[in-house]
């Protein structure tokens, strides 16, 4: 099992339905420090996977993406926790749409082995939560979001892609307009205008909330 030991960035609460939130004050000491999830690492190498899974899957909940993709792999091992590809497959999905690359082929695997009714509760949980970070002020969940619609999604979805990527460039974010560019050579023209609208109305409102 090679987990993924890498500084974390600082991110907005996720939500994930088969899981308790822990408390938000417990959660400001270990969501975002590499103390824990350095612990959690070593936890791995002394075979104390229970106490592995706990300390990955609270960051995980705050979209800590290197412990979103190391809870993914203990959850399809079964260790630390009974097996679940369901929860492992949503985590490893989390993992990749934050730029953790090794949860790609992780994803595959979990995909292949799932059958199609899992694959679309997860998907719908996977929008809900990026949809609530994206809420909560978390800018970086906007070309998460527009990667899903372009990778994840059943269907290759370039139109949602272009929204999200739009929503994006308009905050700056890097890489943003590149996608964005990119995603409406793939939209139909007409398509483009009301799609422009919603992201500009969608922009607005996300502007006034932060």
């Amino acid at each position: 099992m090679c987990l993924k030991a890498v500084a974390k960035p600082t991110n907005f609460l996720v939500i994930f339905l088969f899981f308790i939130l822990p408390s938000k004050s417990i959660l400001a000491d270990i969501t975002t420090s590499n103390v824990t999830f350095a612990e959690a690492v070593q936890a791995v190498k002394d075979k104390n996977y229970q106490h592995a899974v706990n300390l990955f899957e609270l960051q995980a909940f705050a979209a800590q993406h290197d412990a979103q993709y190391n809870l993914a792999l203990l959850l399809q091992s079964g260790k630390g926790r009974p097996q679940n590809y369901q929860q492992a497959l949503f985590w490893a999905w989390s993992a990749y749409l934050g730029g953790i690359e090794p949860a790609k082929e992780l994803s595959e695997d979990l995909k292949n082995i799932l059958p199609e009714d899992s694959l679309k509760m997860t998907r719908e949980k996977l929008i809900e939560t990026l949809t609530d970070r994206i809420n909560a002020g978390d800018r970086s969940a906007l070309m998460e979001l527009a990667l899903f619609y372009r990778e994840i999604s059943e269907e290759p979805n370039f139109e949602e892609a272009y929204l999200w990527y739009s929503i994006a460039s308009a905050f700056l974010l890097e890489g943003a307009i590149l996608e964005r560019n990119e995603a409406a050579g793939k939209v139909e023209t007409k398509s483009l205008v009301e799609l422009q609208d919603r992201a500009g109305t969608i922009f607005e409102k996300l502007s006034l909330d932060k």
